[in-house]
C-alpha cells in the first residue's frame, strides 16, 4: 500500500504511526517535509518539487543491522541504472556523487532507519534536482545538477529504489556494499567513547560494521566520520 502526502513533518513519523496496520513493503511518500531529519537529529532539507522523500515499512527483516546498508545499496543501484552515474557510500548511510566540472563530492541522499514495534521504517531522502548553491556549508549535491537534463523522473527513481530495497531483503549483498564504500583504505576521523580519534578503515564486517584499526564501529557509536 502506498500513501501520498503533499506536506508532512516527516514520512518516518507517519510510517511509524501506521506501521502496525500496514503490510510489509508499504510506502509513505511526501512532496515536502517540514521536519525532515537524518541520524542524530540532523536536519534534512526537503523542499517541494525537487527531491524524493519516502519511508518504507518492513515487517520481514532477516537482519536488522543490515537494513540501512541494504537501503544504501538500493539507492546506488537505482541511481547507477537510471543515470549512468557512479554513486558511492559513505558509511553508514550517506550516498555521495562527484560534482560536475570538477566540483567536490557531495551528498545526494540520506537514510534513516527506525524501529516501530516489530517493524523497521526506512526513511530515504534523495536530492533529485535541489539547488544547494545558497547552502555551501551543507556539502550537499543532487542527482542532477542545474545544467543537466534528468534521464529519469522522480517517480521512476523512487520506484526503482523501493524495488531494489525489497529485493535486497532476500539476498546476500554485503560484498556489494563493501565494493561501493568510499572509505575502505582511507584515513578517517571519528568520535568514539566521546573522544575524537583517527584511524585507517580496513573493511566492513558481515553485519555492516566499520573496521578501523583495532576498533569495530557500530552506527550508534559514530557521530561523525569523514576523510581528512
Amino acid at each position: 500500500m502506498n500513501i501520498y502526502l503533499e506536506k508532512t513533518t516527516s514520512t518516518n513519523d507517519i510510517a511509524k504511526e501506521k506501521a502496525a496496520s500496514l503490510p510489509h513493503g508499504s510506502v509513505i511518500f511526501a512532496e515536502e517535509q517540514t521536519g525532515g531529519r537524518g541520524r542524530f537529529g540532523r536536519e534534512f532539507r526537503s523542499p517541494p518539487g525537487t527531491g524524493i522523500y519516502f519511508s518504507v515499512i518492513l515487517h520481514e527483516v532477516p537482519n536488522t543491522s543490515l537494513v540501512t546498508p541494504a537501503a544504501a545499496v538500493a539507492v546506488c543501484r537505482a541511481v547507477a541504472a537510471l543515470t549512468g552515474k557512479s554513486p558511492k557510500i559513505k558509511w553508514v548511510n550517506d550516498i555521495l556523487l562527484d560534482g560536475q566540472a570538477g566540483d567536490a563530492v557531495g551528498k545526494i541522499c540520506g537514510i534513516l532507519s527506525e524501529t516501530a514495534g516489530s517493524a523497521i521504517v526506512v526513511g530515504i531522502g534523495i536530492n533529485f534536482t535541489t539547488d544547494f548553491s545558497a547552502f555551501p556549508e551543507l556539502n550537499a549535491a543532487s542527482v542532477f545538477g542545474k545544467d543537466e537534463t534528468p534521464t529519469c523522473t522522480r517517480e521512476e527513481l523512487s520506484a526503482r529504489v523501493i524495488e531494489e530495497l525489497l529485493e535486497l531483503q532476500r539476498v546476500d549483498f554485503i560484498d556489494e556494499y563493501r565494493g561501493l564504500s568510499c572509505l575502505i583504505g582511507k584515513r578517517i576521523s571519528y568520535i568514539y567513547n566521546n573522544e575524537k580519534c583517527f584511524g585507517t578503515v580496513h573493511g566492513i564486517d558481515d553485519d555492516g560494521r566499520l573496521l578501523v584499526d583495532d576498533v569495530v564501529l557500530c552506527a550508534g557509536e559514530v557521530n561523525t566520520v569523514r576523510t581528512e
